[in-house]
């Protein structure tokens, strides 16, 4: 026999059977009301879509979009990508919408540029900056007045591996990040051309790790990055939170990776890159997959966008979405590109402010929560002075940024006052004869006023007052105004508004509204420090707009608090309600890590599409995190076992009811199943190496497995049930994070087949010896992997499984 993996169809075979267990084993305990329909509610639309993957025209043939970048400059976003190997000249797209592109043809075609990787482009003061390395043989830098070129080279090789990635601090500091195995290096810029020595962050992917970017969102510093190969269907993003420095210390969530997806159809998401949308608010993280082959023989590429959501702390991807219409990024509620005289618009009237030589307001006014942004050109040698108002009701009532080129200060003042309310210095060494950005938030928490994306003032006493955008300047200050725009969100809020997908993750906190009268939020006492939502009041509801990619089953599962224990929740989805009792015996486990558990609601029956999902305050105070929805799968009876052709990794021999490894030495996995397998029981026999340090694992509720040279040797997200030595240890993996739970003891005679029973019920997992009573083992996981498939693991070929089977319940 030969080949990857080899398999016989014996009279014995391997079977797999199918039995319901009762759900969560009576803890989680569930009544539906019979025939019950939900309240009618508003109808949910998606007036504008996308779908991933979207193919541009002019992409490299052959080859596609790969590392996309995209930048936001004067109210357009600009496209670039890395370029095909051997070839010349570096291609970018423009957007109005981030879903329309346009190609903007070959940005740069200087000879250094051939197979150039991963370029970005920032903007700082007239110029913009490109940083890319050729071939991943050092990074240059690169420079035009203009997004779409032409870019000249700048600068001799300044080496740093590949992908270099620029950010800009409010103290307009500059650093610099690039790849490097075991973890991203991060280095302090003098210039826009110069990196000093580098240090190596806490941001690794196990191996190498590349395609970082830093943003900085409400005082937090998120870093994304890539690993670890790339043409591995293992290729993921993470991400991290920093609160002191972009070279400081990270945190790494719990709900790493960010984005990943081993599909046959759907693998290889990385190398991302953040912007903010449309709407001033929200952000979108674009990345590549993977498909087929070139006739070189590496993957081609497409480009890939979904939406980011901001909880404290947490960061989250509503998706990947892939194959399926996906909500369109919001646009302003006004917005106007200008660069001509502002009185030939109809969008703007003259304000009459007094004292002013000109001045001008929108016809349409900003909610009281709104950010509104300003593009505007002060002239190469400014006198006088601007003010970009906002709130305004009339000529006496209005509040404004006001602009100092001379003092070269920013300056936030309400008419009422009658004098600045705070003041800050400009960067230094602005060119005002070059565009520059004002942007202003405000909601009732305050007003923060950004230049050129840096934040210069948090006024946390100013709370948002409706009213006109506007412009007015004195002192014959001669502006060009260009795109102008306000959107009637702020701080996040638009992430309460966003679709939310299924299967996929929704925070609490991201309710599509919420009633603060009856539900509480809070900021503190959560382990990855995101803000929770507990249902205090009578009529407490969390409703969440939800796209289901399919028909079908979901088991959907809340993270609530402790202090949870004991009270209910209606769940309503698929048109039905359903009471969940929450026992609080089930909250006492031998996991002390957390006073946090993720709580099995059921499973529901969803439709295709565009639907309302909501979870409403039942007996007690439930305090929850975050809702969980991943696909289940229906009882199906007895299954016979066949490895999955795709995830079958090392020379496996499948005959006669037995499986085990044909060659010694390299370590192997063997996956089959469903995974949307929930709760399950495994039994299976197992025959021990005669090796002494030999191992072999039993792999349970696995999914997004890959294998791939230069990558972790733990390339899945499950837990592994380790025999060595007379132990069973189990332990949690995540790709490049391996946690040890618990251990038992287990003697196993070699050359004898031993029975292993397994039970998984919601949370806990239990290992017994055979048929006996008592486990020899149990773990119940406060943040558990609730469903996924099964697998084998071992690089020791004398060891042996057989009469395989597992009972599911969805």
């Amino acid at each position: 026999m030969s080949g990857a993996w080899q398999m016989k169809r014996s009279v014995i075979g391997i079977g797999i059977a199918a039995l319901l267990a009762a759900g969560g084993g009576g803890i989680w305990m569930m009544t539906q009301k019979q025939d019950e329909k939900a309240p009618p509610r508003e109808k949910l639309s998606m007036d504008r879509t996308y779908q991933n993957p979207m193919s541009l025209d002019q992409e490299w043939a052959d080859y596609g979009i790969g590392d996309p970048y995209v930048l936001r400059y004067n109210g357009k976003y600009y496209l670039y990508c890395s370029t095909k190997d051997w070839r010349v000249g570096i291609k970018a797209w423009s957007s109005d919408d981030l879903v329309n592109w346009t190609y903007e043809g070959l940005v740069t075609e200087e000879p250094l540029t051939e197979g150039a990787y991963a370029p970005e482009v920032v903007y700082w003061n007239g110029s913009f900056y490109m940083y890319t390395s050729p071939a991943g043989k050092g990074h240059y830098v690169l420079q035009s007045a203009s997004p779409t070129g032409p870019f000249t080279v700048q600068t001799d090789n300044l080496g740093l591996t590949i992908d270099g990635s620029v950010f800009i601090d409010d103290d307009a500091k500059w650093y610099f990040t690039h790849a490097e195995s075991g973890g991203i290096m991060a280095s302090s810029m003098t210039d826009p051309y110069t990196m000093e020595v580098g240090d190596k962050l806490n941001t690794s992917l196990g191996h190498w790790t590349e395609g970082s970017m830093i943003i900085k969102r409400n005082g937090r510093y998120f870093i994304t990055y890539t690993g670890n190969h790339v043409f591995s269907k293992g290729y993921r993003v993470n991400y991290a939170v920093g609160h002191d420095s972009p070279t400081g210390l990270y945190t790494i969530p719990d709900n790493n990776p960010l984005i990943i997806s081993t599909d046959k159809d759907f693998n290889g998401l990385g190398h991302s890159a953040t912007v903010l949308g449309p709407d001033l608010d929200s952000y979108y993280i674009v990345y590549h997959n993977l498909i087929g082959h070139s006739a070189e023989g590496p993957p081609v590429r497409m480009f890939n966008m979904d939406r980011l959501t901001f909880n404290g702390d947490k960061m989250s991807v509503l998706g990947p979405t892939h194959g399926q219409p996906t909500s369109a990024p919001a646009l302003p509620a006004f917005q106007d590109p200008l660069g001509d005289d502002i009185q030939d618009t109809d969008n703007w009237e003259e304000a009459g402010i007094a004292g002013a030589d000109r001045s001008w307001v929108t016809n349409l006014s900003t909610e009281d929560r709104f950010t509104a942004e300003y593009n505007v050109i002060l002239g190469d040698s400014p006198a006088g002075e601007l003010q970009t108002i906002f709130s305004y009701t009339d000529e006496d009532n209005y509040r404004s940024v006001r602009v100092d080129p001379a003092r070269r200060t920013l300056a936030i003042q309400d008419s009422a006052a009658g004098e600045a309310l705070q003041q800050a210095a400009l960067p230094e060494g602005m060119d005002f004869g070059k565009l520059h950005t004002v942007r202003v938030e405000a909601d009732q928490s305050g007003t923060k006023v950004y230049w050129d994306g840096l934040l210069l003032i948090n006024d946390d006493k100013l709370a948002a007052k409706a009213g006109r955008i506007g412009y007015a300047w004195t002192g014959g200050l001669k502006p060009e105004l260009r795109y102008t725009a306000f959107a009637n969100e702020a701080g996040g809020s638009s992430d309460n508004k966003a679709v939310k997908q299924v299967p996929g993750t929704m925070e609490a906190v991201h309710a599509a509204s919420i009633d603060e009268r009856a539900v509480t939020i809070h900021q503190e006492g959560t382990p990855d420090g995101s803000y929770s939502a507990e249902l205090t009041g009578k009529d407490a509801e969390l409703a969440f707009p939800v796209y289901a990619r399919e028909a079908g089953d979901y088991a959907l599962a809340a993270m609530v608090s402790d202090s949870s224990a004991g009270s209910t929740l209606e769940v309503e989805a698929g048109g039905k309600k359903r009471n969940v009792k929450m026992s609080a015996d089930a909250f006492v486990t031998e996991d002390d890590t957390s006073e946090w558990m993720k709580v099995p609601l059921g499973t529901f029956e969803l439709k295709q599409g565009l639907q309302w999902l909501s979870i409403s305050k039942g007996k007690g105070n439930a305090n929850i995190r975050f809702i969980e929805a991943a696909a289940a799968v229906a009882s199906e009876g007895k299954l016979n076992f066949e490895p999955d052709p795709d995830a079958v990794f090392g020379d496996w021999d499948v005959e006669d009811g037995k499986i085990g490894l044909a060659v010694d030495g390299k370590d192997s996995m063997i996956f089959g199943g469903d995974n949307r397998w929930t709760d399950m029981e495994v039994n299976a026999k197992v025959t021990p190496s005669d090796a002494e340090d030999g191992e072999a694992s039993i792999l349970l509720r696995t999914s997004n497995e890959s294998s791939f040279p230069d990558q972790v040797a733990d390339s899945y997200m499950g837990y592994e049930l380790t025999l060595r030595n007379g132990r069973v240890i189990l332990k949690k993996i995540s790709y490049e994070v391996n946690q040890e739970l618990t251990s038992g003891v287990l003697e196993l005679e070699n050359g004898q087949p031993h029975p292993i029973r397994i039970k998984l019920e919601g949370a806990t997992i239990q290992v017994f010896d055979g048929n006996k009573k008592d486990p020899i083992l149990a773990w119940t996981d406060r943040n558990a992997f609730l469903h996924g498939r099964i697998g084998l693991r071992t690089s020791s070929a004398g060891w042996q499984f057989s009469d395989i089977t597992v009972t599911t319940s969805k």
